[in-house]
C-alpha cells in the first residue's frame, strides 16, 4: 500500500505525456485567425421570450481551412444560461481541431467539408455542446475514437457531455467502437444513414445497444440484410427507427422486441416481398407507418394492419400490390392521414354499415393511380370511409379503369347509389375468375371437334389403303416372293451329268467318218 501513490502518480504522469503527445501532433495545425471575423462571418446575438440569449456565427461558405480558436469578442465573456450556433458548412477543413472553450449551449454543424479526421478530445472545454452535425464527409470509423466525446477530467473520471442530437450521415462508417459513446450519456438523435453499415457486427451492435436515452435512430441506405437480436432490448425509449433504403426481403422481426415504445417506422424502398399476419405484432403503439417505394411487395396479409395506435399509413407506389385488407384498417380509429395511391389496387371492401363512422378524425385520404374497378362495393367503401370529403382537396383525381362504360370518369363524381342501381350490358361486365384459355367452354368444344376430325380423317385414310392393297392383289399386280430351288435335285444337274456321253459319242462319230470305217471303244490316248 505503501507504494500505491507512487503508482497513481506515474500512471497521471504517464497520461498527461500521452495526452502532451497527442496535442503535440495537431500543434503544428493552426486556428482561423479571430481578428475582425465578425465582418467575414455574420455573427447574430438575439433574446427570446425566456430572456435566453441566442448567438449565431455563420462562417458557411468562406473557404476556411481551420476553425476559430476563440469566439468573437462580440459574444463576450460570460456565456452561461446562453446558446451559441456555430455554422462552417461548406469549407476546406479536413481536421476538426478542439472547439473554443464556453459554457453556452453549443450547436456546431460542418456539413460538406470534407472531413477525414476529429482531434480528441473534441469537446473538453465545451461540456454542454448538444448537437453536432458532420454529415456530408468522408469520416471513416477508425476516426471515431472513445476519446472524441469525452468532457474535462474531474479528480478520478472524465465527466459526460451534454450531446444530445449527433448527426454522421453521409460518410465512409463501417463500424464503431464499442465504447464510443460512453460519455454521451444524453443522447438522444442518431444518425447513420447512408454509410457502410452493412452489416452490425458486436462492437457495433453493443455501442448502439450502450445508448439507454436513445429516441431517434436512422440506420436507412446501409445495405443492411437483417438486425441483430441484441441491439434493441436495452433501448426501450426508442421512438422513431428509419431502416429505409436497406436490403430486407421480410420485415426484421426484432424490431418486435421494441413493443409499444416504437411510434414511428420506416420500411420504404426495401425489397420486401410480402408483409404477413405477425410482421407489426406486439406494436400497438405504432402512429406512423411507412411502407411506400417497395418494388417487389405483392401482398399485405390479412391481419397485418390491425394497429390500435395508427395515425398515418403511408403505403403509395406499391407497382406490385394487388390487395389490401381495408377492414384491418377499422381497428386504427386515430387514423388521419391514408395515403394508398400509385398500386396495383383495383378494389376495396369494408363489411359495416353505411351509418358506422370508421375514422372521425380523417383528414386526408390519397387512391389515385391505382386500376380502379368501380364497382357497387367499392364505392360504398368509399363512402363509409368518408372518401367524398378528403378526396375533394387532393391535386390527384382518382378514375375508374374499369368496367368499359365507366373507364376515365373520376371517383368523385360518382355515388354508391348510382352505380349499385346501374345495368351493365354483358358485353361490357367484367369476367371474374376467369379460367385459363384452355379450360373454356368454346375452346373445349373446338378441341374434341378438331380431335374428331383428326381420328375420322385417320380412320378413312386407313380404309382406302387397304382397299387398294387388296385391289392390286387380285390383279396379280402386287409383289411375288422369290422362290429357290436346289441345284442338286433339278434338271440342270443331270443335264451336266449327260453332257460328256454326248460329246465322247459326237467326237467317235466324227473320227470314223475321218477314218473310212467304224471304230468301237475309247480312243488312244
Amino acid at each position: 500500500l505503501s507504494h500505491l501513490p507512487c503508482f497513481v502518480e506515474q500512471l497521471l504522469n504517464a497520461t498527461a505525456l500521452l495526452l502532451a503527445a497527442v496535442s503535440a501532433q495537431y500543434e503544428n495545425i493552426p486556428y482561423q485567425s479571430v481578428t475582425d471575423i465578425c465582418k467575414t462571418c455574420p455573427c447574430l446575438i438575439s433574446q427570446d421570450g425566456n430572456n435566453r440569449v441566442h448567438r449565431t456565427l455563420n462562417c458557411a461558405m468562406k473557404n476556411f481551412e481551420h476553425i476559430l480558436a476563440r469566439w468573437p469578442v462580440e459574444f463576450g465573456t460570460q456565456h452561461s444560461g446562453t446558446e451559441i450556433v456555430a455554422s462552417y458548412s461548406g469549407n476546406n477543413i479536413r481536421l476538426l481541431q478542439q472547439l473554443p472553450a464556453t459554457t453556452a449551449a453549443v450547436t456546431f454543424s460542418c456539413r460538406h467539408c470534407g472531413m477525414q479526421q476529429l482531434q480528441a478530445p473534441l469537446f473538453m472545454d465545451v461540456p454542454n455542446v448538444e448537437a453536432l452535425y458532420l454529415s456530408w464527409n468522408d469520416i471513416a470509423d477508425d476516426a471515431l475514437k472513445p476519446d472524441l466525446f469525452r468532457g474535462p477530467f474531474n479528480t478520478t473520471k472524465y465527466e459526460p457531455i451534454a450531446l444530445k442530437d449527433l448527426d454522421l450521415s453521409h460518410n465512409r462508417i463501417a463500424r464503431l467502437d464499442r465504447k464510443l459513446f460512453e460519455h454521451t450519456p444524453q443522447l438522444r438523435k442518431l444518425a447513420l444513414a447512408y454509410n457502410k453499415l452493412s452489416v452490425l457486427d458486436a462492437a457495433t451492435t453493443a455501442a448502439l445497444a450502450s445508448i439507454p436515452n436513445l429516441q431517434r435512430l436512422d440506420l436507412s441506405y446501409n445495405g443492411l440484410l437483417t438486425l441483430p437480436t441484441e441491439l434493441f432490448p436495452t433501448l426501450r425509449s426508442l421512438h422513431i427507427l428509419d431502416i429505409a433504403g436497406n436490403e430486407f426481403s421480410t420485415v426484421p422481426a426484432t424490431i418486435r422486441q421494441l413493443g409499444t415504445s416504437l411510434q414511428q417506422l420506416n420500411l420504404a424502398y426495401n425489397p420486401l416481398v410480402k408483409i404477413d399476419a405477425h410482421s407489426f405484432r406486439q406494436l400497438d403503439g405504432l402512429r406512423r407507418l411507412n411502407i411506400s417505394n417497395l418494388p417487389m411487395l405483392r401482398s399485405i396479409e390479412v391481419g397485418a394492419l390491425q394497429l390500435p395506435g395508427l395515425e398515418q399509413l403511408d403505403c403509395a407506389r406499391n407497382p406490385k400490390l394487388e390487395s389490401l385488407e381495408f377492414a384491418d384498417l377499422l381497428a386504427s380509429r386515430n387514423l388521419t392521414q391514408l395515403d394508398i395511391s400509385q398500386n396495383a389496387l383495383t378494389t376495396l371492401a369494408l363489411n359495416v354499415s353505411s351509418n358506422t363512422t370508421t375514422w372521425p378524425r380523417l383528414r386526408s385520404m390519397a387512391i389515385a393511380g391505382n386500376p380502379w374497378y368501380c364497382s357497387c362495393d367499392l364505392l360504398k367503401a368509399l363512402e363509409v370511409a368518408g372518401a367524398p370529403q378528403v378526396l375533394q382537396s387532393q391535386e390527384s383525381v382518382p378514375r375508374c379503369d374499369t368496367p368499359y362504360l365507366l373507364a376515365g370518369a373520376q371517383l368523385t363524381n360518382l355515388t354508391a347509389e348510382q352505380i349499385c342501381n346501374m345495368v351493365i350490358p354483358k358485353k361490357y361486365r367484367a369476367v371474374e375468375d376467369d379460367p385459363p384459355r384452355f379450360l373454356r367452354r368454346r375452346y373445349i368444344i373446338l378441341t374434341v371437334i378438331i380431335a374428331s376430325v383428326v381420328v375420322v380423317a385417320g380412320l378413312i385414310i386407313g380404309f382406302i389403303v387397304v382397299c387398294v392393297r387388296r385391289r392390286l392383289k387380285g390383279n396379280d399386280y402386287g409383289v411375288q416372293p422369290i422362290r429357290y430351288t436346289s441345284v442338286r435335285g433339278s434338271n440342270l444337274s443331270a443335264f451336266s451329268q449327260l453332257q460328256p456321253a454326248s460329246v465322247t459319242s459326237k467326237f467317235n462319230n466324227a473320227a470314223a467318218a475321218a477314218g473310212g470305217g467304224v471304230t468301237t471303244g475309247a480312243p488312244n490316248a
